[in-house]
């Protein structure tokens, strides 16, 4: 595995755009990069650097729901990166019970607030509708369209059929929480080709790419990006499915569509409860 120092990601970060005064939402893989001097706090540092006093660092948080949600203690279960922001001096972190984000930087405080009232995870009102508002850039280090949250943003902005009214157990700042649950609205499902969308965005100079070590990177415009997956979802609102009718997620979806879901359809693939967290992976949280 090589070698990559702090100087040779300051330079390929640079190379895409990253720099003062930034808003930035980013997911990572640190080991996509290689071995990285000094791991995970050297990428959170030089990301904190480059953007500047003014800039804010965003990460996804994200937790799932066998545990109460404490927004003080649940670790991020989204990687190392996310974790370490979490955990940095000044961090702040929102309280939703499951699309927590946390925040370092100028607008750190205001982007993080309210997200526990929200109607959704990712739609209005939440971190990502005020990152966007913020004219904020989303960085993929060594991570794909599918796992680039903001793509639900989209889908919730859209109001599509397919978003699910799950449970969850209560949150820790719920007084008397034990036993109780909270629903959230809008909620994601799981599979969906949001890879389709690449192309577009090159192609409307809404994203650069690049390598930061080993890491294939990408840095897309988070404004760009509502404004062209709205502008397809009004086009198709399939426009996220995949061709596959044995992708209970997408074949989901198109019945919803036509106003004309057939539960014997999915019998054989699980108890038939579209709500259920364990049947239907179209509930797994990325």
């Amino acid at each position: 595995m090589a070698v990559v120092n702090e100087e040779q990601i300051r330079f390929s970060l640079q190379l895409l755009g990253i720099g003062p005064a930034d808003t930035i939402i980013a997911h990572g893989a640190l080991s996509s990069i290689g071995y990285v001097e000094g791991g995970a706090k050297t990428v959170i540092r030089l990301l904190l650097e480059l953007i500047g006093p003014e800039g804010t660092l965003v990460m996804p948080t994200l937790t799932g729901w066998s545990e109460p949600f404490d927004v003080d203690q649940s670790p991020s279960a989204v990687g190392i990166l996310s974790e370490t922001l979490r955990t940095w001096p000044g961090a702040f972190r929102s309280k939703h019970p499951v699309h927590s984000v946390a925040a370092v930087g100028a607008q750190a405080e205001y982007i993080t607030a309210g997200h526990e009232d929200c109607k959704s995870g990712c739609g209005r009102g939440t971190p990502y509708e005020k990152i966007i508002s913020l004219k904020g850039k989303i960085l993929l280090i060594g991570v794909d369209m599918a796992r680039n949250t903001m793509m639900h943003t989209i889908e919730a902005f859209a109001e599509l059929k397919n978003l699910l009214r799950v449970e969850a157990p209560a949150p820790t700042y719920i007084d008397d929480y034990e036993n109780k649950k909270v629903i959230m609205e809008q909620f994601p499902p799981g599979h969906r080709n949001f890879m389709r969308i690449t192309p577009e965005l090159k192609a409307r100079g809404a994203l650069q790419e690049g390598k930061i070590g080993a890491a294939v990177t990408k840095v897309i415009d988070a404004v760009a990006l509502i404004e062209i997956g709205l502008e397809k979802l009004e086009e198709n609102p399939l426009y996220f499915t995949c061709d596959s009718d044995s992708c209970i997620t997408c074949e989901y979806a198109r019945q919803l569509q036509k106003d004309a879901v057939d539960l014997s359809l999915f019998s054989d693939r699980g108890c038939g409860d579209l709500n259920c967290e364990i049947c239907v992976p179209m509930l797994s949280v990325k």
